[in-house]
């Protein structure tokens, strides 16, 4: 199913970065136009033994005329250029075009088997320049700050730079317009630094083992039910139980880039399973399950969702 994103912190307005520049780690990728690493972090992973790294860089329109982004290319690489095969890899801008004198952020990571790479950074073809990660002090966190917990209100992941906070206490479950809803996840990202950090955001995944309703249309017409009138449907099909499918929910709410300087960030995340129900003639108190996952950290910890 379609995940759809609704960004709360992403490269915020198109302001002037002057602020947070180091005049170190830029390269100009085209007469006028400046990209510049503000942060990046490399994310080791040894019970999987993989390596993921990060990294927040601005883009500053110094010229006379606009830029297309469309004009920016570049690879997260090591510095010889090789051809290092990724199993991860994510990069994103929030503009089409950067008038002159304005400036965007460009965030991203790329995930590798780790191979102990010396030097990784950012590689420009066009020009064959090459902006090491190093240039502005890579940082280094690992999944050895991981925790798990049963509780429903815990720290996630805590070092001297970050604090990830989880909050399930007010997770609830509804049936609105034809399909479930789970509201109310709560993930909390500290800044415990004075300069802006790129951030390993978590991802959370949420899965619903029940049933699908597009199976059942002569049912009645499920977008008109409240919760109550969903649970007393009879889904029974010759006197044998309906058919139990996992279906995957789309989440809204979040993607946390970066955090500004001492920055506490909460994001309220919440998940739609599209015309399904859990089978409620039948409890199962892991029928709608929410794994905490992050790929870069190795951690998966799953939540169940009372209904």
């Amino acid at each position: 199913m379609k995940k759809f994103w609704k960004l709360l912190l992403a490269f915020v307005l198109m302001l002037s970065l002057s602020a947070c520049s180091k005049g170190e780690g830029k390269v100009e990728v085209k007469d006028g136009v400046d990209f510049e690493l503000l942060d990046a972090v490399r994310v080791t992973n040894d019970s999987t033994n993989t390596v993921y790294y990060y990294f927040l860089a601005s883009l500053t329109n110094n010229s006379k005329s606009n830029y297309s982004i469309s004009e920016l290319s570049y690879n997260v690489t090591d510095g010889e250029n090789h051809d290092v095969h990724a199993i991860d890899r994510q990069q994103t801008t929030i503009t089409q075009s950067l008038a002159p004198d304005r400036s965007t952020f460009v965030y991203g990571y790329v995930g590798y088997p780790n191979n102990n790479q010396k030097d990784m950074g950012i590689y420009f073809p066009k020009n064959k320049q090459f902006l090491s990660f190093k240039s502005i002090d890579l940082r280094n966190i690992s999944d050895k700050n991981v925790n798990y917990s049963t509780s429903d209100q815990f720290t996630l992941y805590e070092d001297k730079t970050f604090e990830f906070d989880v909050d399930s206490s007010k997770m609830k479950y509804s049936f609105e317009n034809g399909n479930s809803v789970v509201r109310g996840l709560k993930i909390t990202y500290i800044n415990k630094t004075n300069k802006p950090l790129v951030v390993p955001y978590i991802s959370p995944v949420a899965t619903l083992k029940g049933i699908d309703l597009n199976q059942y249309k002569d049912r009645g017409n499920f977008a008109e039910m409240d919760l109550e009138q969903i649970k007393g449907v009879d889904f029974k099909t010759n006197d044998m139980q309906p058919k139990i499918e996992t279906i995957n929910g789309a989440i809204t709410g979040y993607e946390c880039f970066y955090l500004t300087e001492n920055q506490e960030l909460t994001c309220t995340i919440n998940f739609t399973f599209e015309h399904a129900i859990p089978n409620f003639a039948s409890y199962n108190p892991k029928a709608i399950t929410i794994d905490l996952n992050s790929a870069p950290l190795g951690y998966s910890q799953e939540i169940n969702v009372k209904y």
